[in-house]
C-alpha cells in the first residue's frame, strides 16, 4: 500500500499516515481551509465597506467640486495694488453724461491749459485726460499708467477720438504711454529735463505712497519739478492719510510700507516748497463738490518760479 509524507494539523511530528487516518486528515484540511476562505472574505469584505463609508466625500455639484478641486483661490484685491480700477470714474460722475465734477474745478482757470503741453500721471483709462485735453484746447497731452491694459484702453479711446474728429476742427496731440513714474534710482533724476508746461497728478500720491513709499514719493515729486518748464504748474490733489488706511491690507508688503510711512500729507506743501524740491508757491484751486464724502479732496496748483531753476 502506498503512502504519502503529509504534515498533521494537530500533531506537527511528521509521522506517515495510511488507511482511515489519511483519509480523515485530509478531511480535516478540506474544513479548515474552506472555513479559512470564508474568513477571510467576509473580512475583505468588511475592511472594504469601512473604507469607501470613509473615503466617500459628500454629495456635492460640478461646480463645488471644480472650486474645492481645481484653480486656487485668487484675491481680486491683488490686481488693483496701484489704484488701478477699471471702473474708477464711475465713483466720480455727476451725471448722466459722465461728467467728472473735477473739470467744474479746474474749468475756473482754463487759461492753465490752452495751449499747454500737459503730463498726466496716474490717468487710469484715460476718461480725465481726454475730456481735459478737448475742453481746455491744450497743445498737446500725455498720459502715463502703471497698468498696461487701461493704457490700452486710453489709447484706443484717443485714437477713436482722432477718426470721429470732424475735419478743421483740429484735435490735441493725445498719447497715452506704459510705465512707472518712480524712478529705479535716483541718481536718473540728473538727465531728466524740462518738457510739460503743466503736470496733473490727481488722486495718486496714495498709492506711490503705499507702494514705494516716502523715498518713492518724494522722489515723484522732485521729478515733477524737474519736467516743469520754468512757470509752469504742477496740478495736485493728494488724498488724505485716513484713506490710505482702509488700502492696507491689499496686500503684505503694502502693509508694511504702511507702517513705515513717516512722510504724512499734511505735510506734502511744505516739502513741495522746500529747496529739496524748488516749488516757489502754492494756491488752492478748489473742492469738488456733488460727490461722495471720500473723493471731496482740495486740488493745490504748485508754481515753478523763472528764477530758481534747477
Amino acid at each position: 500500500m502506498n503512502s504519502y509524507f503529509t504534515m498533521d494539523l494537530e500533531n506537527n511530528n511528521n509521522t506517515p499516515l495510511t488507511g482511515k487516518e489519511l483519509e480523515k486528515c485530509a478531511e480535516k484540511r478540506k474544513y479548515v481551509i474552506t472555513d479559512e476562505k470564508q474568513g477571510e472574505t467576509k473580512r475583505l469584505k468588511k475592511e472594504e465597506s469601512n473604507v469607501e463609508a470613509t473615503n466617500r466625500p459628500p454629495a456635492q455639484s460640478p461646480k463645488k467640486r471644480i472650486e474645492l478641486n481645481g484653480k486656487p483661490k485668487h484675491n481680486k484685491d491683488l490686481n488693483f495694488t496701484y489704484g488701478n480700477y477699471k471702473h474708477y470714474y464711475g465713483k466720480r460722475i455727476l451725471d448722466k453724461d459722465f461728467h467728472d465734477i473735477r473739470l467744474d474745478v479746474l474749468g475756473t482757470q482754463p487759461d492753465l491749459f490752452r495751449d499747454k503741453q500737459l503730463l498726466d500721471i496716474g490717468c487710469n483709462s484715460g476718461y480725465l485726460s481726454i475730456q481735459i485735453a478737448k475742453k481746455f484746447n491744450v497743445k498737446s497731452l500725455v498720459g502715463v499708467d502703471i497698468d498696461r491694459g487701461l493704457v490700452k484702453d486710453a489709447q484706443s479711446t484717443a485714437s477713436h477720438l482722432k477718426r470721429t474728429t470732424i475735419p478743421g476742427q483740429g484735435t490735441p496731440h493725445i498719447q497715452f504711454v506704459h510705465g512707472n513714474y518712480v524712478l529705479e534710482d535716483d541718481i536718473l533724476l540728473e538727465i531728466e529735463r524740462s518738457q510739460f508746461d503743466v503736470i496733473l497728478c490727481l488722486s495718486v500720491t496714495k498709492w506711490i505712497h503705499l507702494n514705494f513709499c516716502d523715498s518713492g514719493l518724494k522722489q515723484a515729486f522732485r521729478r515733477m519739478y524737474l519736467q516743469l518748464r520754468p512757470g509752469g504748474k504742477l496740478i495736485l490733489e493728494p488724498q488724505s492719510f485716513e484713506g490710505y488706511k482702509r488700502r492696507k491690507k491689499l496686500s503684505e508688503k503694502i502693509r508694511d510700507n504702511y507702517n513705515g510711512i513717516k512722510f504724512r500729507p499734511e505735510q506734502f506743501t511744505e516739502y513741495l516748497l522746500s529747496p529739496e524740491v524748488g516749488f516757489a508757491k502754492m494756491e488752492l484751486m478748489g473742492t469738488p463738490e456733488h460727490c461722495e464724502v471720500g473723493f471731496k479732496r482740495p486740488i493745490q496748483i504748485f508754481t515753478k518760479s523763472y528764477e530758481n531753476m534747477k
